[in-house]
Order: structure tokens, then C-alpha cells, then sequence
């Protein structure tokens, strides 16, 4: 069996309300800008509480940052989204072990036969897990917020396609022509001869 075309990139922390919903609505906004109308951004918990709705702190800190929560609403990670999912990025190593596993029951239930690893650790691809705020004050939302954002390059530049990438994300350049002769300029050029 041979599933439609995947465009869903999911973010998954515990229960959905503090960390992915952030990773959510920052990665939409970030598509949004590069005019990526088919690629759907979503997140899911691993244990969703009942009637649960996105953190207080979490919302508050969006709201501070300039993006809007809307009308967000928990959910659980099911076996149609593992399955449906171009990418899934889990906030912890220890989630993406375990979404792993799962991803790999669901595929084999639905009748997949290729089964390619698209679950991924935001350390994987950013360099550092996104710990849990829950229950601690404001400023450590904000702190999390920004791990977040700031991981957002990496992820893009690791998860879509070279094409969409040589296209949207802007390659470094020096700012003043003194940068082009610096140490760090001339180390790189090293670094390719040896």
C-alpha cells in the first residue's frame, strides 16, 4: 500500500500545550513567508489530557512575541498522523525513541512497505533538546521560546527540500568588506584545501 503524498511537518512535546504548540505556530508563520501554502504545519502530545488547552504561559509568551494562538486545541498523536506525516519533530531525545517505535508499528499496520525514519529529535536537528517549562514563571517560557525560534533555521534547512531551501533561506554574507578577510573567512578556506 502506497499512502498519498506526505506534507505535514508535526511538533511533539508531552501533552501538547507548552512546547509544540510554540514550534507550531512559529514554523507556520515561517512557511507562511516562503509562500509554502501545501505544507501543513501541526502538533500533537503524547498524553493529552481531556478538555486540556494550551498553557497560559505558553499563550501569553506567543501573544509577546508578536504571533497570535487563535483557537488552539491539544491532540493526541495518533496512528494517522504517524503514518501521514513528512516529518516528525519530538522536543526531547527520549520522545523521539519512543515515537519511533510507534511510527513503525503504525506504518506496518497500514501496509506500508518502505518504511524511511522521518522522526527526528530537535536536538537532532538543532542541537539541543527543549525541556519542559511546565510550571515554572513567565521568563522561562520566554527562554524556551526563544531555543525554539532560534532552532527553526536548522530544522528548515535539514527538513525541506534543496530546491525550497537555495530559494528561501538566505545564505550568510560578509556585512562590511572588512569581513571578507577575517580569521574565520581564511580558517574555512583552510579547512577546504586540506
Amino acid at each position: 500500500m502506497k499512502t498519498k503524498k506526505k506534507k505535514k511537518i508535526v511538533f511533539v512535546c508531552t501533552g501538547n500545550t507548552c512546547r509544540s504548540p510554540m514550534a507550531e505556530i512559529v514554523f507556520r508563520r515561517l512557511v507562511n513567508e516562503m509562500g509554502l501554502t501545501t505544507l501543513k504545519i501541526c502538533s500533537a502530545g503524547l498524553q493529552v489530557a481531556p478538555k486540556s488547552k494550551i498553557n497560559e504561559k505558553s499563550a501569553q509568551t506567543l501573544i509577546d512575541k508578536g504571533f497570535e494562538v487563535g483557537t488552539f486545541k491539544p491532540k493526541q498523536i495518533d496512528e494517522k498522523l504517524l503514518v501521514e506525516s513528512l516529518a516528525i519533530v519530538c522536543m526531547t531525545d527520549v520522545q523521539r525513541d519512543l515515537l519511533m517505535e510507534m511510527r513503525w508499528q503504525a506504518m506496518k499496520a497500514a501496509g506500508e512497505e518502505e518504511i524511511e525514519n522521518n522522526v527526528y529529535s530537535f536536538s537532532e536537528l538543532a542541537g539541543y533538546e527543549i525541556l519542559d517549562p511546565y510550571g515554572r514563571e513567565i521568563d522561562c517560557y520566554h527562554y524556551v521560546f526563544e531555543l525554539i525560534a532560534g532552532g527553526m533555521s536548522a530544522i528548515m534547512e535539514k527538513l525541506l527540500p534543496m530546491g525550497i531551501r537555495e530559494k528561501y533561506i538566505p545564505k550568510k554574507r560578509a556585512s562590511s568588506p572588512n569581513e571578507k578577510t577575517t580569521k574565520k573567512r581564511t580558517k574555512k578556506k583552510t579547512d577546504v584545501n586540506a
